[in-house]
């Protein structure tokens, strides 16, 4: 199923609003999220900062079934696991354009919109998801030797173009 993308000025714009700490990403959001925050079950945010941008652009992330899911205080949805965010996005918009094994940002130069990456090596998520502006991330940019990785091994991203 491919559905309208959000611009990325609109997306870019909502992800300013939510790039915060994640505890103040759950203080934002409110409801289950803020819950699952404080509670120490989520300690991650990139999942729900990204369906909170979708959410606001008008694709709204669907209830519970599918795709694991909980309510803001606004009684949308947020999606708190990335590889579940990516089987979202290649149903609501395709397969990715760009996909590709041991990611640089060679690949993704002059391109924007929904970068995901893909690896393993942290204990509590099995990715990232952000925005590129075609030169950087909305927030971190977790390619191959970043210094922010750790123990993070990414092996593949994908870019869902926004125009």
């Amino acid at each position: 199923m491919a559905l309208v993308r959000p611009s990325f000025a609109a997306a870019w714009n909502r992800f300013k609003e939510i790039h915060l700490p994640v505890a103040e990403v759950g203080r934002k959001i409110g409801g289950y999220v803020q819950v699952n925050i404080a509670s120490g079950d989520f300690r991650n945010a990139c999942p729900l900062r990204m369906s909170y941008v979708l959410n606001d652009c008008g694709l709204r992330v669907p209830p519970p079934g599918r795709y694991h899911a909980v309510s803001g205080s606004d009684h949308r949805w947020y999606m708190y696991r990335v590889m579940e965010m990516k089987d979202f996005l290649i149903w609501a918009f395709g397969p990715a354009e760009v996909q590709i094994s041991t990611p640089s940002a060679q690949g993704f130069l002059g391109r924007r919109g929904i970068l995901l990456f893909e690896g393993q090596g942290w204990s509590d998520a099995r990715g990232h998801v952000s925005l590129w502006s075609g030169r950087a991330c909305a927030d971190e940019c977790h390619f191959v030797g970043h210094s922010g990785n750790g123990s993070f091994m990414p092996t593949q991203a994908c870019l869902w173009e926004l125009a």
